[in-house]
């Protein structure tokens, strides 16, 4: 059978499950019979609203038909989702397929609701293919580990590490994991200078390889998203403490982020310019963007690359402006 054929018997059935099964009293008698009985005593049944859309978004989905059913289960909202399988053989990745599925109604129902919370889904597939179906239902069989890993932690709560409720004193005990740590922990701090001193004696203990370019990326993370009350203090604490082509390579970092400050300023003032340029039908002329730049603080010879005035000019306009 070729693979035209196939596509169109999968419509076919695809279509006849979807046209009973749209039918409430269908569905009903469909749950009534088929749910758990600990969801049976609990959930609406008389509630039920089909959902319009479909769910499955990988290579199946010619072969797979989703229906899901909007309910409440003890006053909750919650879902019945309902996957038909139309394949002549079972498919042992079904598990993994269904938990997908399911995070991509979970995804939309977020996007679509201000809710915060996750709705109850209850899946099940119905299978009708030629062979037996053998294959597991149980996610964690297909997990390839040992069991008593994967029945304590797989699917379970994940692990949290929240550096807040860590003593600075128990990250120290660690030097290369105690830098990032410790930087980390700090690095939306209103000033970030007072947790460098250990920071940078952690830096001093470092060696063996790559021990230089590891400093030099975390002293630049810190230079350029972390809050520095006083940039010239941090440049000299790093060169007096560390070595010389530490320091000398954070310099040379300094000025480059300075100078993506500069610009990004620059475009930023050149932006604000030309759109008060366009909300009063003017055209911003090169000493309106002198004197915008003058206002950001930029220096003059940064400005006279920027406009082609002068810097006596520059001046000039720099004076009239005082």
């Amino acid at each position: 059978m070729n693979k035209s054929s196939k596509k169109h018997i999968a419509k076919a059935h695809d279509h006849f499950f979807r046209m009973v099964m749209a039918d409430k009293r269908v569905a009903q008698a469909f749950f009534a019979t088929h749910l758990p009985e600990d969801v049976k005593n609990k959930v609406d049944l008389n509630c039920l609203e089909l959902q319009p859309s479909t769910y499955i978004d990988d290579m199946r989905s010619e072969a797979i038909a989703d229906m899901l059913y909007r309910t409440t289960i003890s006053g909750h909202e919650a879902f019945l989702y309902l996957v038909v399988d139309h394949q002549s053989q079972p498919d042992e990745l079904m598990p993994f397929r269904i938990l997908k599925y399911i995070c991509n109604i979970i995804d939309q129902h977020l996007k679509n609701t201000e809710h915060r919370k996750i709705p109850l889904i209850l899946p099940m597939v119905v299978y009708h293919g030629k062979q037996r179906w053998l294959y597991s239902t149980d996610i964690r069989d297909l997990v390839d580990a040992p069991r008593e890993l994967v029945d304590t932690h797989f699917l379970k709560d994940f692990m949290l590490l929240d550096l807040n409720q860590i003593d600075d004193a128990v990250l120290k005990q660690n030097t290369w994991l105690g830098i990032v740590e410790l930087t980390l922990k700090h690095i939306f701090a209103r000033d970030m200078l007072p947790y460098l001193h250990d920071i940078i004696a952690l830096i001093k203990q470092l060696n063996g390889a790559n021990s230089k370019t590891f400093a030099e990326t975390v002293l630049t993370y810190i230079l350029d998203r972390g809050e520095l009350s006083d940039k010239e203090s941090f440049l000299k604490l790093v060169k007096t403490e560390l070595p010389t082509d530490i320091g000398d390579k954070i310099m040379s970092i300094a000025e480059q982020l300075k100078a993506e400050g500069m610009q990004q300023g620059m475009q930023q003032g050149m932006q604000q310019g030309m759109q008060q340029g366009m909300q009063h039908g003017i055209q911003l002329e090169k000493v309106e963007i002198a004197k915008m730049l003058l206002a950001e603080n930029m220096e003059i010879a940064f400005i006279e690359r920027i406009t082609g005035l002068s810097q006596a000019a520059i001046r000039e306009i720099k004076n009239k402006q005082h």
